[in-house]
């Protein structure tokens, strides 16, 4: 009994965990950009130039605050996937550190959320 006790409080806290790396694909019919509190102003510069070149979509981040190391402080992200899909999201520190944010755009025909910025 104790064995199957610990085996589901261990699901449940690899379940609840958060990613804590940036993660993106400009490669499918589904593109995405998740943003965690360990993303770097570099990495946000090359991933953009990345959309920008292979999907033609547009993220600015231009009013973002980052600290001294590079991380993010305040996140002020804008997308345009220019056809039509656009958002705008912000998050604090704070925020990032419990849920990660970012977007998504799904170019599939009978896609049920075509587009969607914010929390990830």
């Amino acid at each position: 009994m104790k064995k199957i006790i610990l085996v589901l409080i261990g699901i449940s806290i690899i379940s609840c965990s958060k990613e804590s790396e940036t993660k993106y694909s400009t490669d499918s019919e589904k593109v995405f950009l998740i943003i965690t509190e360990n993303t770097t102003e570099t990495e946000l510069s090359n991933i953009a130039s990345e959309f920008k070149a292979k999907k033609n979509i547009t993220i600015d981040f231009s009013k973002t605050e980052f600290t001294e190391n590079g991380k993010i402080k305040n996140l002020s992200l804008e997308v345009d996937c220019n056809d039509g899909f656009k958002g705008t999201a912000t998050s604090s520190r704070v925020i990032l550190k419990a849920k990660n944010s970012g977007f998504s755009r799904d170019y599939s025909e009978n896609s049920k959320v075509p587009f969607v910025i914010g929390a990830m």
